[in-house]
């Protein structure tokens, strides 16, 4: 199969397979696990990023995607490894600290992905740093995206003996924080970067003289101005999806335009998926196959449900 097709696995979720051997992170494959699944991969699939140090090879009959969620056994090893970090990690949002804002169970910590006829390999911080030696992960989307970023940096921290030597960039702080991250590890020269990108697509004024109705429009035929940073990353993981929704935009005044034009009779649904084909033009275009893997997932479980967080 072409390495340059999009894929479509199910409901608004894909992978883009750039390149002509696919060396999963099992890391990442794990954090979009209900939204991203690996199909028709090359008959040996070599686990690169995220493996352990010896060679691993599965077949392309052990599909990630179809599994269920088992208990996780406890281990001594696993805060060591980075499986496990607590809400102290300083690479949390304060919006994300579940316990700190009155969750009282714990028992959602302790729950694993076990693939069917397979086994994931156990993540490794020390290994992933190490391979990921003079590289660039970048995260760009909604919170969901920001939750992944969030998630890895406390992972891969865990092997970082002095945590502090891990710095953003540009000196920015991480609480509330709403354009772009990059933070580095100095001694493996490898930064992880989050960019919040909700929609992908630009958003900007309307057309001059457009009705006072119209506050703001979604471009769905122009891709995000600042993607030229992501150009050149080793690892790209795009997602939206929870704010292609009424609330979020007809209902406050956004509309979606095409060729300079706004059209009011476009739903958010096809306005979805003309973003999604502007994006797969902008993966294709700039993108070299042969340095990047990139990833896309959509939309995650419902939180809420009969007003409460579930």
């Amino acid at each position: 199969m072409d390495h340059h097709q999009l894929f479509s696995l199910c409901s608004f979720s894909y992978i883009f397979k750039i390149k002509k051997h696919l060396f999963v992170s099992l890391f990442l494959l794990s954090l979009l696990i209900f939204s991203t699944v690996v199909v028709d991969v090359m008959p040996s699939l070599r686990i690169g990023l995220l493996s352990s140090s010896s060679s691993q090879t599965v077949t392309k009959e052990c599909d990630y995607s179809k599994g269920k969620w088992v208990r996780r056994a406890s281990s001594s090893s696993s805060s060591v490894n980075g499986l496990f970090y607590g809400e102290e990690c300083r690479f949390l949002d304060s919006g994300f600290r579940c316990h700190k804002h009155g969750r009282k169970d714990s028992g959602y910590l302790d729950w694993r992905w076990q693939p069917h006829g397979c086994d994931l390999p156990r993540f490794n911080a020390s290994d992933l740093l190490e391979r990921s030696r003079n590289g660039r992960i970048v995260f760009v989307g909604d919170s969901i995206g920001r939750n992944q970023w969030e998630s890895l940096m406390c992972m891969l921290s865990q092997a970082i003996p002095n945590k502090s030597e891990i710095y953003e960039v540009n000196g920015n702080p991480i609480t509330k924080h709403k354009g772009f991250l990059s933070m580095r590890f100095p001694r493996e020269n490898l930064t992880v970067e989050y960019h919040r990108s909700p929609f992908l697509v630009v958003i900007g004024r309307p057309p001059d003289k457009s009705p006072k109705e119209i506050k703001t429009t979604v471009r769905v035929d122009e891709f995000n101005w600042q993607s030229k940073r992501w150009v050149g990353s080793d690892v790209l993981v795009f997602n939206s999806g929870h704010w292609w929704n009424e609330d979020k935009t007809v209902l406050t005044g956004c509309y979606f335009e095409e060729g300079r034009k706004v059209n009011k009779t476009m739903g958010v649904m096809e306005a979805f998926g003309k973003s999604l084909k502007t994006w797969k033009s902008w993966v294709l275009e700039k993108l070299d196959p042969d340095k990047s893997y990139v990833f896309f997932r959509s939309y995650s479980p419902v939180h809420y449900r009969l007003g409460q967080f579930r």
